[in-house]
């Protein structure tokens, strides 16, 4: 399946945190592209994630929302 920057996805996979304290997020989340495919994956701005950083996902671990 391919994504376009903007568009609603729900991931398939739990996304754990990055370091101690940092934000994570179990699977089913909802975010938001942010950038096109790049080397097999896609940036996406999960909901709620305070620091507002992309987290990275292949076309596999999101769904359309």
């Amino acid at each position: 399946m391919t994504f376009t920057v903007g568009q609603r996805v729900r991931t398939t996979v739990d996304a754990p945190a990055a370091w101690a304290g940092a934000f994570s997020a179990p699977a089913g989340t909802l975010g938001t592209i942010t950038g096109p495919e790049l080397h097999g994956s896609y940036g996406v701005l999960l909901d709620g994630d305070p620091d507002q950083m992309a987290a990275s996902y292949t076309a596999d671990e999101l769904r359309p929302a």
